[in-house]
């Protein structure tokens, strides 16, 4: 009846369940990212959540590359960049308040951004402990 080989290729390979999170979360909360990054990094931030939508609308694992993208969506969203010299401040960070309504829902996304990377394993405890 159904004579023909079954060929293993990397669109065969199984995607691990915490990357299916990390997409989920990510296209779930799209807007709300591409918002916040543009609020914190301005055209820096347009451009990297670019990146990451293009990459993650692709099949197969999530690569190297869209890892380190994520992780420098994380660091913004942490505002890991606020006290650097050598960062181009060109975002609205500067003239937020902190009673801002938009600071709770900011850290909320940095807060599920950042479950979902360990999810997936982009991000470890031990990487935390070393930054």
């Amino acid at each position: 009846m159904f004579h023909t080989k079954f060929n293993r290729c990397a669109e065969c390979r199984v995607t691990p369940s915490g990357e299916l999170a990390l997409r989920a979360f990510f296209s779930g909360h799209d807007q709300a990212l591409g918002h916040a990054a543009v609020l914190l990094a301005g055209r820096q931030g347009v451009r990297l959540v670019n990146d990451i939508r293009d990459a993650l609308d692709q099949p197969g694992r999530i690569t190297r590359r869209v890892q380190r993208l994520l992780l420098e969506l994380r660091r913004i969203l942490f505002l890991d960049h606020a006290h650097d010299d050598n960062w181009d401040d060109t975002g609205s960070i500067a003239m937020m308040e902190p009673d801002d309504p938009i600071v709770p829902e900011i850290c909320l996304l940095a807060d599920g951004l950042d479950e979902a990377l360990h999810a997936a394993g982009i991000v470890r405890a031990v990487d935390e402990c070393a930054a």
